[in-house]
């Protein structure tokens, strides 16, 4: 018996494409039988079918021939040399992860695809991420609907504009490497303000866990809520005096900016 065409086909998966491979099967929002991939290598391709028990090779087209969707996950540098060889079927949806690359340049690429670009940050393997979720010309209402559908377990889906999406992914794509890097900087400082590993690292990790919730929570101005912990002349007013003198907010926005940069960097090639 002809098995059934798969629901999905991934070209390419590396980091991202397994943290939404490994959510999608734990939810059995798809079943290993719906999901085929491919990777370059024959080693990575066998580490990817045995990690996740779906049917993964080095063949791409082999992939698009057998999906009704695809999700593109190549290395963004790479996507000129992979996509150059394939031919998507006519009316076929590809979802796009490829970081600074635009919908137009896709379809330029994709003749008679349907293409959307998605954005997600890595907590989509717990099913707390955010997906940016953007449709190029060629995507129609339907793939909207199903697309949407596809992401529901990921977390929450948010639409953004094309001319939105490098800011999306410089906050809330890279921003959790912000966050750890903010966890990993607290855990330290407590260290050294003479806590064991271990408690350091708890109290970094709740703390920015339950503020996070509080802010989500309460509705309100997190300048507000700040402002409830800050005692004139205290522990917490002293500590923000030294984030001010270094002018920390300034910063985060610098390194947004950077990001956002990078990003159109990547779009040119």
């Amino acid at each position: 018996m002809k098995r059934r065409k798969a629901k999905l086909g991934i070209l390419g998966c590396g980091k991202m494409a397994s943290a939404m491979l490994a959510r999608w099967l734990e939810t059995a929002a798809l079943l290993p039988g719906e999901v085929v991939a491919c990777t370059g290598t024959e080693s990575s391709a066998a580490h990817v079918a045995r990690t996740f028990g779906i049917a993964c090779g080095t063949d791409a087209q082999a992939v698009i021939d057998d999906a009704d969707i695809v999700l593109l996950a190549v290395k963004p540098q790479m996507r000129v040399g992979v996509l150059a060889q394939l031919h998507p079927h006519p009316d076929q949806c590809w979802l796009s992860v490829l970081a600074g690359v635009p919908t137009q340049a896709l379809e330029a690429m994709l003749p008679g695809a349907h293409v959307l670009r998605l954005m997600p940050n890595t907590p989509v393997r717990l099913g707390r991420g955010l997906v940016a979720l953007t449709p190029g010309e060629s995507a129609t209402p339907a793939d909207m609907a199903a697309v949407r559908t596809l992401l529901a377990p990921l977390g929450t889906v948010v639409d953004i504009a094309e001319s939105q999406v490098d800011a999306f992914t410089a906050v809330a794509g890279s921003g959790p490497a912000y966050v750890f890097l903010f966890i990993e900087a607290l855990t330290h400082a407590g260290m050294a303000a003479g806590l064991d590993p271990p408690t350091a690292a708890l109290l970094a990790q709740e703390t920015l866990l339950g503020s996070a919730f509080l802010a989500q929570q309460s509705g309100r101005p997190p300048s507000e809520l700040r402002a409830e912990v800050t005692s004139k002349g205290g522990m917490t007013q002293a500590a923000l005096t030294v984030f001010a003198e270094r002018a920390w907010a300034e910063t985060v926005t610098d390194a947004v900016q950077a990001a956002v940069a990078r990003a159109a960097e990547l779009a040119r090639g």
